[in-house]
Parts: C-alpha cells; sequence; structure tokens
C-alpha cells in the first residue's frame, strides 16, 4: 500500500539496498576483470624473459633432428623391475619402443636416434612418447614425462601462452624449472 507511510519508507529501503547490491557486484566484477588482466600482462612479461633460458617442463613431446639424438626424459616415482617407453607419431602410430629393466628412482634418460623400429630415419616432427613402469610385483610405478632445453621464442594464443624448444610448445604452467 504506497499511501501507507511505513510501507512506503520500507520499500524505498528495499529498493535502495538492491540498488546497493548491484553497484558493488558490478564493482567486483571490475576488479575481477583488472586482476585476470594485470596476472596476464605479468605471465606475458615473464614469459618473455624466458627466451634464451633453459627450462625444464612437464612434456611428453619429443622432436628429433635429422642427424642426432633426441632426448626421451621422465621421472620414475620408485624403482621400476620393467619400463617400457612407446614412442608415436602425429597420427597416432607407434613408431618405436624401448624396453628396459631394474631402472632406479628419480631422472631417467633415454637417447633415441629418430629411427623407427626397422631402423629407417623418421622424418622431423613432433613426436610424443608414453611411459609404462611396473615394480617387481607387478604394480605400476607412476612416471611423469619431462622435457628440456632453450626457450627459443613464446606465442600467446587462445590456448594461453607457450614457450617453444625446438619447435615442440610447452604451456607456461608446465614449467618445473628455469637454468642458464
Amino acid at each position: 500500500n504506497p499511501m501507507d507511510g511505513q510501507q512506503f519508507a520500507a520499500q524505498l529501503a528495499q529498493f535502495s539496498s538492491v540498488e546497493q547490491l548491484v553497484n558493488i557486484s558490478e564493482a567486483m566484477a571490475g576488479q575481477t576483470e583488472m586482476s585476470g588482466l594485470m596476472s596476464q600482462n605479468i605471465n606475458s612479461s615473464m614469459a618473455t624473459g624466458l627466451i634464451g633460458k633453459n627450462v625444464e617442463a612437464i612434456s611428453n613431446q619429443v622432436n628429433p633432428k635429422a642427424g642426432s639424438d633426441a632426448a626421451i626424459n621422465f621421472e620414475l616415482s620408485s624403482g621400476a623391475a620393467e619400463v617400457t617407453v612407446v614412442i608415436k607419431n602425429e597420427g597416432g602410430q607407434v613408431v618405436r619402443s624401448f624396453e628396459m629393466a631394474h631402472v632406479a628412482e628419480g631422472p631417467v634418460e633415454v637417447p633415441w636416434d629418430g629411427k623407427s623400429m626397422s631402423g629407417t630415419q623418421l622424418p622431423e616432427g613432433r613426436y610424443t612418447f608414453e611411459v609404462e613402469a611396473t615394480d617387481a610385483n607387478g604394480d605400476s610405478v607412476d612416471s611423469i614425462p619431462k622435457t628440456s632445453g632453450q626457450v627459443d621464442r613464446v606465442s600467446f594464443g587462445p590456448e594461453g601462452i607457450l614457450l617453444w624448444i625446438d619447435r615442440v610448445s610447452i604451456p607456461i604452467g608446465s614449467v618445473v624449472s628455469v637454468h642458464y
């Protein structure tokens, strides 16, 4: 009843409260957007500062160059009785595999000459690898695939900030160490 003074005053107070809440919500949305832009600028600056630096990152990609070995790196959470490394081409086809026995806990590096199982030199390109490790009881052993190298460029796109090491793209969030 708008003619009743008490009801009219109560409704005005409610409208005022709703308006204040809308203003607070808009201000918070603006702050969130500004924080996101600031964070993006900081990450972009940090990423460009990594050009020329050596980084280690979590990645299962490898890019062999003709005539030289590529390193397949991973880290085992505990010792493994058997380890199988399977390398696949961009189409997902297995091109090479390695089997190892009695591999210690920690970082492991397997040199790959870029050749297929039949000994044919494979074309340069992006390959991925998978590591399957089991202990003496046949239980699975966790492994973390890694890559390392010198960052030669940085790209910014819809997939986020990517660092490039020998034509292999690494999301900046996958970097675990930086060194000279």
